[in-house]
């Protein structure tokens, strides 16, 4: 176990945590603080308690947003992925078409070559 200490807003804080966590944490802490320092500064004198939790409600509304994009990314990949499969079927199709055309022109000729 590691203890981390940080600041945020300019008040010291500790936080107890796993090894090998301490650069993960410190990345959080470092993007909190740049939220509480910017409210502070909108806001002025605030207490600590309701800055961070003002900084929650921040984060928290950043996490929904990025939710909701991921939601819309993956739906449009299933899409896409549906649309490859739609393609790829109308390649197979053309292919055995193609195919087909070829046959029935070298039926066609062979018919034509023994006629003559």
């Amino acid at each position: 176990m590691t203890t981390l200490n940080f600041k945020i807003n300019e008040k010291n804080y500790s936080v107890d945590c796993g090894i090998g966590q301490e650069n993960q944490i410190l990345s959080i802490v470092k993007m909190i603080d740049e939220k509480a320092t910017s409210l502070a500064k909108m806001f002025g004198e605030v207490d600590s308690e309701t800055l961070l939790l003002m900084v929650c409600i921040l984060v928290f509304g950043d996490f929904q947003k990025a939710k909701t994009k991921l939601s819309t990314l993956e739906q449009e990949v299933k899409t896409l992925s549906q649309d490859k499969i739609e393609i790829e079927k109308i390649n197979n199709f053309i292919i055995e078409l193609t195919r087909k055309i070829k046959t029935l022109s070298s039926s066609i000729e062979n018919e034509i070559s023994s006629k003559m």
